[in-house]
């Protein structure tokens, strides 16, 4: 695949905010965006690749930016309601890719959960202030998703859309979430990625694709590059707390790729990019398998 010439996709000042940074009384957001991994739906089209088409992989990838905006409220001191804080403000950006034909985006369920996002509210309010009783902090949030592509000759998505959440899967249970493009202003769809009918195997190679630090250069005057091609192999199965099946893979993924497909050797899906944990002397990356993603899919009408 050749060279991509990309152009500016413009984003809303008020997504350009770090997921670390606390936004109060309608001051201006920060411009530094943190990464944040992520997860999200699909619907296999019909038919299988006999080969990997790198084009159609490219195309069905896209760049997602989550805004969550809320209020913290501490407790009361036993004589009356407890404080409520001004609108604090945290974004994060994931990968997500094309599962359906009807808008259907798959990503990682961290990446747009609400128990996650009420987290992110909180970590932000904690960095500007001192609270004795931290547990005791609650959160009000509400969250919002925009997907973009890059803005390269013959790309799909053209400006950002707005992408609804349909189902998150929690971490513990797999990690993943369904979102869906169906809106005014919704556009053509990116091509949908198949889906492989099993999961990985130990020492299937496999390639992960993502949006790898690329959160933080996005902006009205900049572009979102294209997505990079991770190689690696499958190093063993793991589970989840819950035991929902994942798998470690070695491919050398980057914070924003959250969300993002595995592929195989025929362009199939059979995870999608979770988390990274330390085992021995290197960090490996967890990916959902293909088990849990067709349980969300089939749950949802999609496939």
């Amino acid at each position: 695949m050749g060279p991509r010439r990309t152009s500016a996709l413009p984003l809303a000042a008020a997504l350009l905010a770090a997921a670390t940074a606390c936004v109060q009384g309608g001051g201006e957001i920060p411009a530094a965006l943190q990464n944040v991994p992520g997860v999200i739906e699909s619907t296999s089209p019909a038919g299988e690749p006999s080969s990997m088409n790198l084009q159609d992989l490219d195309n069905s990838v896209v760049f997602l930016v989550t805004t969550v905006s809320g209020y913290v409220l501490e407790p009361g001191d036993g004589e009356g309601d407890g404080a409520r804080s001004a609108e604090v403000t945290a974004v994060r950006t994931c990968t997500g890719w094309m599962a359906g034909e009807g808008g259907e985006i798959v990503t990682a369920g961290h990446c747009v959960g609400r128990d996650e996002g009420r987290g992110a509210v909180v970590a932000s309010y904690l960095s500007d202030h001192d609270v004795a009783d931290e547990a005791a902090l609650v959160a009000e949030v509400e969250i919002r998703v925009m997907a973009g592509q890059p803005g390269v000759d013959g790309a799909i998505i053209t400006d950002w859309v707005r992408a609804r959440i349909v189902d998150v899967m929690p971490a513990e249970q797999g990690d993943l979430a369904l979102l869906r493009i169906d809106g005014p202003g919704a556009g053509p769809r990116p091509p949908a990625l198949a889906i492989a009918r099993d999961d990985p195997r130990p020492g299937d190679r496999v390639t992960a694709i993502g949006f790898p630090g690329a959160g933080g250069g996005v902006s009205e005057e900049r572009a979102i590059q294209p997505p990079s091609f991770k190689s690696g192999t499958v190093s063993t199965r793991r589970a989840s707390p819950r035991g929902a099946a994942g798998y470690e893979i070695d491919a050398d993924l980057g914070p924003g790729m959250a969300g993002g497909p595995i592929v195989d050797e025929r362009g199939r899906v059979v995870g999608v990019n979770s988390h990274a944990t330390r085992g021995g002397y290197k960090e490996f990356n967890v990916v959902t398998g293909t088990a849990e993603l067709r349980r969300l899919l089939a749950g949802n009408g999609v496939g």
